[in-house]
């Protein structure tokens, strides 16, 4: 049985050989019948003759179904090799979109951090050594492995240029640069403009001056050093409750922050030649007077009062003798000696220690600037501590130099603080 299924499966699989040669053998024997083959050899040459055609022609139609299986393999092969690799690629490219994706949305949370940190410091109008430590430590930690091309050395730039890194005002322009530069590396198509931001930032000033109290409660320490000495507090003990200075040539930065200064911020005035600071004075206002070259002009502020320019000229000539303590001004017309501004901040004298109390915050060595809170309570320590000494507090060659005592009692009740401590020699102790 299995021997007749093995006949039958080599007749399926080779049906047309054995077709072809079974018809070249009928063909045969019938050429032999009807004579036209005349002899037995012919025949049989014929048989062979077809037989060796047909294995011939087997043989070529093998070779070619050989060739063609193999070709089919190699495609196949090939096919499935760049499907491989194809997929391959894919792969590693969605990988690398993933990773690029990955990384950038971690590089946006660190400079979103970054910038949100360093304006927030600028919120309390102080800065601190521990908050500029703080934003090193965050751009060398995790800044510098994002930066790209020359975003530190331009970071570098802008930060060289801070005169007095304490001064919000200075580093607030200076905090919206480095945004830019952070925004642009980040492929942003429109970075903020900066000075849309600066204008923004002023308007939040503007909007916190409003909702600001309006109690007799400091809001800003300053360093105010006096220009000269000798002007200055004769004015002061004549009566003339004003911290003047000027500027030359067009300079205009220690005026602009004269312009800055609120009502009710407490300003310490600084002696230099080892003196330290002589007194607290708070803020009522502020008059600037300004030459174009031709005319004088007086814009004032007072009490919190938007700033107004004075037209009347005989006013302005009235404040100009009274306030120009350093006999700077030409009257009506320009200021002399190259002097284009002549600023002063209106205030009211809270304390006066006429030999000075040091300066426990170091050497401010600017006309005007923003001074550090923490050294603000150290000075108000040390004031609070000669306050109830008749021969040295609120008096300067024997003349009172009239300060709010009571009031400088309730600010430093406001701020919880102590009187400082002395050694038995009289020196400051260091608190």
């Amino acid at each position: 049985m299995v021997f007749f299924s093995k006949i039958g499966a080599f007749i399926k699989n080779h049906g047309w050989e054995i077709g072809s040669f079974l018809s070249v053998f009928i063909c045969a024997t019938f050429l032999k019948l009807f004579g036209v083959l005349e002899s037995y050899q012919q025949f049989v040459a014929v048989i062979l003759s077809a037989a060796a055609t047909y294995v011939i022609v087997s043989i070529t139609i093998y070779k070619q179904s050989q060739q063609q299986q193999v070709l089919q393999i190699e495609l196949a092969t090939k096919q499935s090799e760049l499907q491989k690799e194809l997929l391959i690629k894919q792969s590693e490219s969605e990988a690398s979109k993933d990773k690029d994706i990955r990384y950038y949305e971690k590089k946006l949370e660190i400079y979103s951090d970054f910038v949100s940190k360093m304006f927030n410091i600028l919120n309390d109008n102080e800065i601190s050594e521990k908050e500029i430590l703080d934003l090193r430590s965050q751009i060398f930690g995790k800044i510098s492995f994002y930066v790209t091309g020359d975003v530190l050395e331009d970071i570098n730039l802008e930060l060289q240029t801070v005169e007095d890194y304490k001064n919000t005002l200075q580093m607030q322009p200076k905090f919206t640069k480095i945004a830019h530069l952070l925004q642009k590396d980040l492929r942003i198509d429109q970075p903020i403009k900066e000075k849309s931001a600066n204008e923004l930032w002023s308007t939040f000033d503007t909007l916190l001056d409003s909702v600001r109290s309006t109690t007799d409660m400091p809001k800003c320490f300053w360093h105010f050093a006096m220009w000269g000495a000798d002007e200055q507090l004769k004015a002061l003990r004549e009566g003339l409750f004003e911290l003047n200075l000027i500027e030359i040539n067009g300079e205009e930065r220690r005026t602009n922050l004269v312009k800055q200064v609120q009502e009710n911020d407490l300003v310490f005035l600084f002696r230099s030649g080892g003196w330290g600071y002589l007194g607290v004075y708070r803020v009522i206002g502020w008059r600037v007077f300004e030459s174009d070259g031709n005319t004088v002009t007086e814009t004032i502020s007072l009490n919190g009062a938007p700033p107004q320019s004075i037209e009347d000229f005989n006013k302005v000539k009235e404040d100009l003798i009274k306030s120009d303590i350093y006999h700077s001004i030409k009257l009506g017309t320009t200021l002399e000696n190259g002097v284009t501004h002549c600023s002063s901040i209106i205030v009211e004298p809270l304390a006066f220690a006429r030999n000075g109390i040091g300066n426990p915050g170091g050497v401010y060595r600017r006309t005007i600037s923003r001074y550090y809170h923490e050294y603000g309570i150290k000075q108000l320590a040390r004031f609070m501590a000669i306050m109830e000494d008749d021969k040295v507090y609120n008096i300067y060659n024997g003349v009172n130099m009239g300060c709010n005592k009571e009031l400088f009692k309730k600010i430093l009740e406001s701020y919880n603080i102590q009187p400082a401590s002395r050694d038995e020699n009289g020196n400051w102790l260091i608190s």
